[in-house]
């Protein structure tokens, strides 16, 4: 019992040697290497199991033993010596160029499975090399000497050619076309989802640039640019009762020098969030960041006074705002807010509202002002 558990622990252990080298490889064609390293070492040990059972020609046995051979070589410089970036274009000539042609002559040649093994192998040139250019060259190049290897010992030196019993070739194609179709299987698997892996990598990666584009990275809240797409897309900006708030954090540079900046963007953060949670909950109604300490909130009121309560409750609570670094601090801001539908166009009431601003500013700061009289 005890060595069972053994054995199946040392199986475990290998799986996830395996697994840890596909997950390491951080481009396609470099997992492509070390799956074709995996199928091919496990493919040809099976076929070298196979013939040592069936009891083919010892030609047979050799070549197929040559193969795995070549293989546990090739795992030994990739992991051991960390030379797999040179043996990418290497591995696939001496498979194609060397041990095929060695397995086709002493393994029967057409009349085997050994077609399959062409066939995927030529396959496996698409995803093992990393350059457009030197993938199809290989690619014309190996099916032109495969094709060439495969007319050889059929028209010229047929002789060559170790052949299998109608058992022993039945018995063959079996076991290559499950082997080869396993193979294939597998890595057109890999490549499906290595697809899909960078698509959605690619789609976040837009989501984000989009979303950066549209959101002010500090706050949170729309920025400038957004602002604009939102207003001018607003169809119903002139019916009354849409009313437009600009706010500006009172001496910020003085916070800024007394405080530090860091605290300086927690003074803009907490004035972003109570204009985002007052100001951004309805389809008509939006808070902004206008640009450094100046923000602008969209907000749609049934009248002038619903506007100016909705204006001073969000003005009171920054305000009373708490600090705990900063006990007894008191931030204020300074606005000035004015309905749309009053002004001829959208930048006549930025202007407008940007003036109320000001004056609110010059005249003792910590307040709104409405424009109740157009």
């Amino acid at each position: 019992m005890y060595k069972e558990n053994k054995s199946i622990n040392h199986g475990e252990l290998m799986i996830q040697w395996l697994k840890k080298q596909i997950s390491s490889r951080k481009t396609l064609d470099s997992k492509m290497y070390i799956i074709v390293l995996i199928i091919g070492t496990f493919t040809n040990l099976a076929s070298f199991i196979i013939t040592c059972v069936e009891r083919l020609a010892p030609a047979a046995i050799i070549s197929t033993f040559l193969c795995f051979a070549a293989m546990g070589v090739f795992w030994y410089l990739s992991v051991a010596k960390d030379m797999e970036r040179y043996l990418h274009l290497p591995m696939m000539i001496i498979i194609i160029y060397v041990l095929l042609p060695l397995a086709w002559f002493f393994c029967g040649g057409v009349k085997s499975g050994m077609v399959l093994y062409f066939l995927g192998c030529l396959f496996l040139t698409v995803p093992c090399l990393e350059e457009g250019k030197k993938r199809v060259i290989m690619y014309l190049v190996s099916l032109l000497w495969l094709s060439g290897i495969i007319a050889f010992s059929v028209y010229f030196r047929p002789d060559l050619v170790t052949p299998l019993s109608d058992r022993e070739w039945f018995f063959d194609v079996l076991v290559s076309l499950a082997l080869v179709s396993a193979g294939v299987y597998f890595i057109t698997s890999l490549i499906v989802k290595a697809y899909e892996t960078e698509r959605k990598s690619k789609e976040a990666l837009l989501e984000e640039m989009e979303k950066l584009a549209k959101v002010d990275p500090l706050t949170g809240l729309n920025n400038r640019r957004e602002m604009f797409v939102l207003l001018e897309a607003n169809e119903k900006l002139n019916d009354g009762q849409h009313y437009l708030m600009m706010l500006d954090i009172d001496l910020f540079k003085k916070i800024n020098d007394t405080y530090g900046h860091l605290f300086g963007d927690r003074a803009l953060n907490t004035v972003a969030s109570i204009l985002q949670a007052n100001a951004g909950k309805g389809q008509e109604e939006f808070a902004a960041r206008y640009g450094g300490e100046e923000f602008v909130a969209l907000l749609c009121c049934k009248d002038l006074a619903e506007a100016e309560k909705r204006a001073e409750a969000m003005r009171l609570q920054i305000f009373e705002q708490e600090y705990e670094e900063n006990p007894g601090l008191h931030i204020s801001v300074s606005g000035g807010m004015v309905c749309i539908g009053d002004y001829s166009d959208l930048t006549s009431a930025l202007s407008a509202a940007d003036a109320l601003l000001y004056k609110a500013k010059q005249s003792g700061r910590n307040r709104i002002l409405m424009d109740k009289v157009k």
